[in-house]
């Protein structure tokens, strides 16, 4: 793999169902449950404006919407189309790149127990991006971070030569952005501080 060093330009992350989204119409406000205001919510909290490319994971989606489609499939033979169009794995960022007439590409992955480590690595390598998580399945769960290459950036990529322990959940990105933990470390890369600043 090879090395990659960029910027960390902001971030933003929120867990639990309290989660102010007043800023968003009202009218769209009101399709939203709880794991759609929580990416909305650290979206906003680190866009910093312009198109950066978008990237966007999640282990299970809008769980909660998947299970009432299928009992709504299995009671009444068919599902809500509006209620389908909110439940897709990119509906999140894709409200919010209509909101702010985004028009750069945007990835949805989902990675199972790694989807953090391989949305964050996607962002990384993309370039100027923002990247999303939001979780909804064992609770509301949401991180989103702004990144963008820099020769001379505080941040360095590089392979997981050394076998470090896996260090790459919601909670160890969120330790890592606050400056908690020195390293973000997934099975096949590392995320630290530049040493060479």
């Amino acid at each position: 793999m090879k090395e990659v060093v960029f910027d960390i330009k902001k971030f933003s992350y929120v867990t639990g169902d309290e989660i102010d989204v007043s800023f968003i119409p009202m009218m769209l406000r009101r399709k939203l449950n709880t794991f759609g205001r929580a990416g909305l919510y650290t979206l906003y909290g680190a866009y910093d404006g312009g198109s950066p490319n978008l990237v966007f994971s999640s282990c299970y989606g809008d769980f909660e919407r998947v299970v009432k489609l299928i009992n709504q499939r299995k009671e009444d033979g068919e599902v809500s189309p509006a209620g389908f169009s909110s439940s897709v794995h990119n509906a999140t960022v894709g409200l919010f790149s209509l909101l702010e007439g985004v028009k750069t590409g945007y990835n949805s992955i989902s990675a199972g127990e790694k989807s953090v480590a391989a949305g964050f690595l996607e962002s990384i390598l993309a370039g100027e991006s923002l990247f999303c998580y939001a979780e909804s399945f064992g609770g509301i769960k949401s991180v989103s971070v702004l990144t963008s290459v820099n020769n001379k950036g505080k941040f360095l990529l590089c392979e997981n030569s050394e076998n470090l322990p896996v260090n790459d959940g919601f909670e160890d990105l969120t330790a890592f952005l606050e400056g908690k933990n020195d390293t973000f470390v997934s099975d096949l890369y590392v995320v630290k501080k530049n040493e060479d600043l």
